[in-house]
């Protein structure tokens, strides 16, 4: 019989196989976090499942051996997709070809789910696992990054040209809908560990669209709004200097508001020695020193701690610099400006698109091999 911690290891290295993995720590708090999380039976299912959603029938015939009916495993997984746990359940009828359950992600996955379940033990677990090993998967060079930076839209002059991708007005109004919004778990998080956001009141920030946005609407934690609202939330953020940062494709299915002292990527990245360069943006900020009076507004706004006065002069360090604009924005002699990159990042033209390439780039040439054989299999992947 296997003893319930075993369950939980197997389940951490179920979960450390996906796209966006989830490491083990020398002191195991990943196996207490996901005791939070799961029940021993939920564990289990778990590590049945695969990250590409697949049949309730095909699950079935994968767990018979824990003796369910498929009534009963489709009770099971619901409330498990109802907790954020997995993906899957009434939102993720294909065709009508019946309810497809998978895996989630842990982060950008199951942690940003608790939001409506939130409670303390969760936040201290989730911090201390964040600080130790999560943070350098989250951060990885060697794979295309989940999230990307783009401009606030007060940086952008008409002398740029902003690819649609990089322009948030152009990403809402290109978008099919619906959309949703709700609170920042990055903020709430902090509130609960007794460290608010320094920045800024704003709690209702979190924009999701499409697919995702009614996977929010579904767990309950979020309300749906219209295009308009939309961009009057991000209009706010913007004037607030967060950062705003889509999902790292073409067709983005959330647009994250973010802060350099809660948000779980900028806190995270900014311990790096070259937070820069884990970064995706298309963008960097320069200084027109004879414009530049010395003010030291570009110097507060910025999240990323990438500005400094010098002779009463504004610097750039660009090894922390992400090209938010947030300084541009903000500088009442208008002495900063932003500068494209030379090789600009194209993101991939949607979700799906984006994670497969991040599971290519993990698993390498082989292991990609591998991969697509189960795949034409029908092999769990």
């Amino acid at each position: 019989m296997i003893e319930e911690k075993d369950i939980y290891r197997q389940l951490q290295q179920r979960l450390d196989d996906l796209p966006v993995g989830f490491p083990s720590t020398q002191t195991g708090i990943e196996i207490d976090l996901l005791k939070v999380l799961f029940s021993p039976e939920e564990a289990k299912l778990a590590t049945k499942l695969g990250f590409l959603p697949e049949p309730l029938k095909k699950i079935h015939r994968r767990v018979k051996k824990m003796g369910m009916s498929l009534n009963e495993l489709e009770s099971f997984l619901d409330n498990m997709v109802q907790k954020g746990l997995i993906l899957g359940g009434d939102i993720y009828k294909n065709r009508g070809k019946g309810k497809f359950y998978g895996n989630a992600l842990y982060a950008i996955g199951i942690y940003d789910y608790q939001l409506g379940r939130l409670t303390k033990e969760f936040a201290e677990a989730n911090y201390k696992y964040l600080n130790e090993d999560l943070l350098y998967e989250l951060n990885r060079k060697d794979i295309p990054s989940q999230i990307r930076t783009i401009p606030v839209e007060k940086s952008i002059t008409p002398e740029h040209y902003v690819s649609s991708y990089d322009d948030i007005r152009k990403i809402i109004e290109n978008s099919e809908g619906p959309f949703a919004v709700a609170d920042c778990i990055c903020r709430k998080t902090m509130n609960l560990l007794g460290n608010p956001c320094k920045t800024t009141n704003l709690l209702e920030t979190c924009i999701s669209m499409e697919e995702a946005a009614l996977h929010t609407l579904y767990l309950g934690y979020a309300r749906e709004i219209d295009k308009q609202e939309v961009l009057e939330i991000l209009n706010k953020a913007q004037d607030e200097g967060l950062i705003l940062q889509p999902t790292n494709s073409q067709r983005p299915v959330f647009v994250c508001a973010c802060c350099g002292d809660c948000c779980a990527f900028l806190a995270s990245m900014k311990k790096l020695p070259r937070p820069a360069d884990y970064f995706t943006s298309n963008y960097f900020s320069e200084v027109d020193e004879e414009l530049c009076d010395g003010c030291g507004t570009c110097v507060e706004r910025c999240q990323m701690g990438a500005l400094t006065l010098v002779d009463n002069i504004s610097h750039v360090n660009l090894d922390l610099c992400i090209g938010c604009g947030n300084c541009v924005a903000s500088c009442p002699s208008n002495a900063r400006y932003l500068i494209k990159k030379s090789k600009e990042h194209v993101p991939p033209k949607d979700f799906e698109k984006l994670y497969t390439k991040i599971l290519m780039k993990k698993k390498g040439f082989i292991g990609t091999l591998k991969t697509l054989g189960r795949m034409m299999l029908g092999m769990r992947i």
